[in-house]
């Protein structure tokens, strides 16, 4: 929809012909599980590559140890969403390492825009994600 200015997609179903034109222009965050079984988080880091070449501003974000259900690490997965909507809303920051994955150029290698929630959760104040309690 022409409305849709961002998406925040949680361990989604990216089949290799899935298509992207339609997110150019857009900011796409997808957030995978490294150990997720339903879904590949290697399809999520190529949608989010062939995504950039079509023209959107797309990143990834690795929850290292957690699932497909989300349940391991729900907090963390929580607190990431919020942080993640908010700032494509725009009524809250992203996480610097995150506004500069968006930044990449369509060249740029699928590694280079993904990025692991545990080093930006070690970051502090307004450019990182806040600390777990």
């Amino acid at each position: 929809h022409p409305l849709v200015r961002g998406v925040v997609g949680l361990a989604p179903w990216c089949p290799p012909g899935d298509p992207v034109t339609q997110l150019a222009g857009r900011e796409v965050v997808l957030v995978h599980s490294s150990r997720d079984r339903i879904t590949s988080p290697q399809a999520t880091q190529s949608l989010t590559a062939r995504a950039r070449r079509a023209g959107a501003r797309t990143c990834m974000v690795t929850v290292r140890g957690g699932d497909h259900a989300m349940i391991r690490r729900a907090p963390a997965w929580h607190r990431l969403t919020t942080t993640l909507v908010t700032g494509l809303l725009g009524t809250g920051s992203l996480p610097e390492p995150v506004t500069t994955a968006l930044g990449l150029p369509p060249t740029a290698e699928p590694t280079e825009g993904t990025l692991d929630l545990d080093r930006l959760r070690a970051q502090r104040g307004p450019a990182g994600l806040l600390p777990s309690p």
